[in-house]
């Protein structure tokens, strides 16, 4: 089954065809008879209803909208400039009202002479017909201009401001205009005023045709115009004719009314109170309706006297009823309307792909079906919402709906003829000239007849005339194209020979439905664009915030969206003829105002949702609640991402790219705000285009690489704040700040080293070991200073005499654990810092700062190697490397090599240092290691002595710091891993070239068997005795502190594994250190030796 969507695109085609049958001559050169006399009747008449139907059309063309849309809405501009601008169009229509007049005037007096000839008889129902559409529009103009109170109003007060000017000499001298000007402006205002603004147009009209007297014929012709309305009505398949014949038989009844001279008849009024009671709402033009009840009694004088008033009082419970009816018949006649449009556009479809057609009655009645259709739609959609709006009822969302839906079956039609304008063209000539053809041949043989007729008796007039008519209505057919006038010498003639009554009824049967035919086709295209005119929603443009609302709630109906925006950019077509503000300025606002409502109902919310969607996505790992699509409807945004652009006014709207820009704005925006989430965003635009086909360009941020954290040169310039403030973790090579003011700690790690090295270039590695030598060189000289204070050397000594004594006695000896303890306990008595630091707690964190030194160290050189295997990823085979100059030589591929020799020297350079690298902690060793091992720095050689008492410093104070973890509010330094601590004592130990001497105290040893010890303590102490329960073993105070003391005994014990894992970790980097033979220093000798500390050595190391 086709979609309904299908051909409401509403995007303009490249190109129309379109045919409008138009010739030069005029009537009489057509009119071509002997029968010179009635001839001249022909012609008269003819003109009279061809000047009646141009005043018509002028009025629906030139007036009425320019009415209808004056208003403050889409103006920029003020009421006085409005009305200003308005008042030449309002001078046109005061001549337009004098020229109805004199035209009604002759029209009446030529009926009133047509009854003297009664052959011309057969002719006046059309010429009344054609009347009663100019009387319609009259009164349409006088509804409209009572109902603009927006007019009146801006009236009103530009008729005070030259008031104001006439009373006011001043203010016209200011305008540089006389005061004898301005009176006659004011006057011109008056008689404006009385013409038009008095909304009696029709009145005035009638009024002066009142003064004229006719004679009876004229009254009977326009009593049986009233009086076959109703069978017309019946009779009728176009239902938009309907209300207009109701209108005119009122317009009628008036004339009437005013001719007789008498009061109305009652027979008329019953005939046409019927009419009223079967049709109580009219619609007139655009959303001008009327009560033709109402209306057209206040017109008629006394009319009350002669009113049956219970036929009058049954009116009012008949609009109710029409009403009711039809909202419950309206999803029965929706479906119906639906089912016949996709038929009648599936066969259009057809039709346009035939090479040839076949011309047939029914191929007439298929093209006429379907103007037919779009007639009965529009009518339906028309007097839903005119009953709604005389009801002063509110139009249900349910009734909206189908409304919608009619709206976009107009557009639908409306759309396929458009596609297939160039099939259409010619089917319908072909149709209208298949049918003229044959009215052409009914009236040969007719003619014929009457021919044989006239000789029996030659003298009877009628016979005259009806053979002089016919052959008038074979020219018109056969001797030139269909046009409006021809059309309408062919009505008159037509009226003539049916008058005679002399016409088989078979062949009568046929011509009457087929000039309806041949009317509607000669500008098929023409009533197919009225016929599907929507500009009722112009009106009514409050329906289009329920519609997008609902189009958003079924994306599956997104197709909708186009048709309903081609709906209303056709509805707006009446702008164009607009008097009181430029057409473009109107447009312009209008637009402005539609496209708003499609913004806030269709494409932010669009956007907002598919953003949502996107990060729920992205962010689907985290604990998100559960979308049930049983409760909420799941919605396929794509249908709307996939809809092709938008026209509406001369502006392109395209869904897909509004989201893009949305979203490229949106993503720029916050990755601008927050860097470290462009992974985010750059998932949410690769999800994008997969799931909704949107092209979200890259935001190209950061412009450098987020993750590069601190840059290697502010390190290197800052590394004594640097090893201050961060902590290394030795296994996972990376660096954790100690303490910050933000919710999150910085890290610096490979990864950002070889991005800030990749920025700057792997040259930099050997500044930053420069730089980490001055700073290794300040440290050590602190280093020394502590190590010769006499405080700290005279204990060591002690130890160091204490644990030989051990081992000359035990080979297998250990360092006792409660000497380390002493230690780091006694030498509180030598002060403490205002932060309460012990002399041993500021040596602990020195080696600790050396440590982290030595730490960034490594990190600088594992990221060198990163960044070079990076960069050199491209080269297939690092053993056999081709030279691209040898290469560029062989081919001859140019007479300047050059570029390829830099290519080979850049592959060559990154290929050596990938595979060689630097050994920077050999170069640190060796150039510290001859000073720390000279005998002038004798003292230095007891550091393997105290490191024991430093590791038991340094794991109090980790566990000390472990713990504040896990309080809420922890006072103090929080850390989770220190490394560097480990890296420093492993780092001088090999500088001393003291590991063995180190190995030999068996601290390791020492250390786990006293908390072995103190493990099998307290579990001793917990095992519950044999004999009587004392009242102290079942105390639970005794009980939570010993289960206390075993949970901090597991913690050291765990934090002394972790220590000494690290700091075998760490003297794996030394082991390959080469030093130079160190000189005869004895212990002896450095405990008794009482020079001061030498500093380090002032040349850097040679990294190249």
């Amino acid at each position: 089954m086709l979609s309904l969507s299908a051909y409401g695109d509403g995007g303009a085609l490249p190109l129309q065809a379109e045919i409008n049958p138009y010739e030069r001559a005029a009537i009489d050169e057509f009119v071509r008879t002997e029968n010179d006399l009635f001839g001249k009747v022909i012609v008269a008449l003819s003109v009279m209803a061809c000047e009646v139907r141009f005043l018509t059309n002028e009025a629906r063309l030139r007036f009425l909208d320019p009415l209808l849309h004056y208003s403050d809405e889409f103006v920029d501009c003020s009421p006085n400039l409005s009305i200003g601008r308005f008042l030449s169009f309002l001078q046109e229509l005061s001549n337009f009202k004098t020229r109805c007049k004199e035209v009604i005037l002759l029209f009446i007096r030529q009926l009133d002479a047509l009854g003297e000839r009664e052959s011309g008889i057969g002719a006046v129902p059309f010429l009344l017909g054609c009347l009663s559409e100019l009387f319609v529009c009259l009164i349409a103009a006088d509804g409209i201009v009572r109902a603009n109170n927006t007019l009146r109003e801006h009236w009103n007060g530009y008729r005070a401001s030259i008031s104001a000017c006439v009373h006011s000499p001043v203010a016209s001298t200011k305008l540089n205009i006389s005061n004898g000007e301005v009176k006659e402006v004011d006057g011109f205002l008056v008689g404006i005023e009385k013409a038009v603004l008095s909304g009696t147009i029709f009145t005035d009209c009638i009024q002066d045709v009142g003064k004229t007297v006719v004679g009876k014929k004229v009254l009977e012709h326009i009593a049986a115009a009233i009086s076959a309305t109703g069978t017309e009505i019946e009779a009728t398949q176009d239902p938009t004719r309907i209300g207009y014949r109701v209108v005119g038989a009122g317009a009628f009844l008036i004339l009437h009314t005013t001719l007789s001279r008498t009061a109305v008849d009652k027979k008329l009024l019953r005939i046409f109170l019927d009419l009223c009671r079967l049709n109580p709402v009219t619609p007139l033009w655009r959303n001008v309706s009327i009560s033709p009840a109402d209306s057209i009694l206040q017109l008629i004088p006394d009319s009350m006297k002669h009113v049956d008033r219970k036929q009058l009082q049954t009116i009012p419970p008949a609009k109710e009823g029409i009403l009711q009816a039809r909202i419950a018949g309206m999803p029965k006649d929706v479906a119906a309307f639906k089912t016949d449009a996709m038929d009648w556009v599936e066969r259009m479809q057809t039709l346009a792909t035939e090479s040839e057609p076949v011309i047939s009655d029914e191929c007439a009645a298929f093209l006429r079906n379907g103007l037919l259709l779009a007639r009965k739609v529009q009518n339906y959609v028309m007097q839903t919402f005119h009953y709604h709006s005389v009801l002063l009822k509110p139009i249900s969302r349910t009734v909206l709906q189908h409304l919608g839906v009619m709206l976009e079956i107009l557009v639908v039609l409306k759309g396929c003829v458009d596609r297939y304008g160039l099939a259409v063209c010619q089917l319908s000539e072909r149709v209208k000239d298949f049918f003229a053809s044959r009215i052409h041949m009914a009236c040969y043989n007719l003619e014929k007849r009457l021919a044989l007729e006239k000789r029996g008796n030659f003298g009877a007039v009628d016979q005259v005339d009806s053979l002089t008519a016919l052959k008038v209505l074979q020219q018109a057919v056969a001797t030139g194209p269909l046009t409006e006038e021809r059309l309408v010498v062919l009505r008159v003639c037509f009226g003539i020979c049916l008058a005679t009554k002399r016409w088989p009824s078979e062949e009568i049967a046929f011509v009457l439905s087929a000039i309806p035919v041949i009317k509607d086709l000669c500008s098929f295209q023409k009533s197919f664009r009225i016929a599907c005119d929507v500009s009722i929603f112009y009106w009514n443009r409050m329906v289009l915030r329920p519609y997008l609302e609902e189009v958003y709630q079924n994306p599956i109906q997104a197709a909708r969206l186009t048709v309903l925006l081609a709906a209303f950019e056709t509805s707006a077509a009446g702008l164009h003829a607009a008097r009181h503000e430029t057409s473009s300025v109107l447009l312009k606002n209008y637009r402005t105002v539609i496209m708003g409502e499609v913004k806030e109902y269709i494409l932010d919310p669009l956007c907002k949702d598919i953003e949502t969607n996107l990060r729920l996505l992205v962010h689907s790992h985290l604990s998100l609640p559960d979308r049930n699509p049983f409760e909420s409807a799941v919605r396929d945004l794509r249908m709307f991402t996939s809809l092709g652009p938008i026209y509406f006014l001369g502006q392109c709207v395209s869904v897909r790219d509004y989201v893009e820009k949305y979203l490229d704005r949106t993503f720029y925006d916050l990755t601008t705000v927050a860097l470290h989430d462009w992974k985010t965003y750059d998932e949410m635009r690769s999800l994008a285009f997969h799931l909704y086909g949107l092209n979200v360009i890259q935001a190209h941020l950061p412009n450098q690489t987020v993750e590069q954290g601190a840059d290697i040169l502010e390190i290197m310039r800052n590394i004594n704040s640097f090893v201050t403030s961060y902590t290394y973790n030795l296994n996972n090579q990376v660096f954790v700040e100690r303490s910050s003011n933000n919710k999150h700690l910085n890290t610096i790690g490979i990864r950002h080293v070889a991005n800030s090295l990749r920025t700057h270039g792997i040259g930099v590695m050997n500044t930053t070991v420069n730089y980490t030598y001055q700073f290794l060189r300040k440290n050590f000289n602190i280093f020394s200073q502590f190590m010769f204070d006499e405080q700290i050397k005279s204990r060591l000594i002690k130890d160091i005499k204490l644990f030989r004594e051990l081992k000359q006695t035990d080979a297998m000896a250990r360092y006792p654990f409660e000497k380390a303890e002493k230690f780091n306990k006694g030498i509180r008595t030598l002060g403490v810092t205002p932060d309460g630091l012990t002399k041993l707690d500021q040596f602990r964190l020195l080696i600790t700062h050396i440590g982290n030194a030595m730490g960034f160290v490594r990190t600088v050189r594992s990221g060198g190697l990163h960044q070079c295997s990076k960069a050199i990823c491209f080269i297939p085979d690092l053993e056999d490397l081709e030279s691209f100059e040898e290469l560029g030589k062989t081919e001859a591929i140019a007479t300047e090599f050059s570029a390829a020799k830099d290519l080979d020297e850049v592959v060559t350079l990154l290929t050596k240092n990938l595979s060689d690298g630097t050994e920077f902690f050999k170069l640190l060793v060796e150039v510290f290691s001859g000073e720390f091992r000279h005998a002038k720095n004798r003292h230095l050689q007891n550091f393997y002595v105290i490191v024991p008492p430093l590791m038991v410093n340094f794991v109090d104070h980790a566990v000390t710091c472990k713990e504040r973890i896990h309080k809420k509010n922890p006072s103090g330094l929080v850390l989770f891993t220190d490394d560097g601590f480990a890296m420093g004592v492993a780092y001088i130990l090999a500088l001393l070239n003291q590991n063995s001497q180190f190995d030999s105290l068996n601290w390791n040893d020492s250390v786990r068997e006293k908390f072995r010890k103190d493990a099998e303590a307290a579990a001793l102490v917990n095992r519950p005795p044999t004999g009587t329960r004392t009242e102290a073993e079942n105390d639970e105070k005794l009980k939570q502190a010993l289960k206390l003391t075993a949970r901090r005994v597991d913690a050291y014990v765990k934090e002394f594994d972790l220590l000494f894992y690290s700091f075998s970790s760490a003297r794996i980097f030394f082991k390959s250190t080469v030093a130079p033979p160190p000189a005869a220093v004895t212990t002896e000798s450095a405990a008794a030796t009482g020079e001061t500390p030498a500093m380090p050595p002032a040349a850097p190391p040679s990294a190249s």
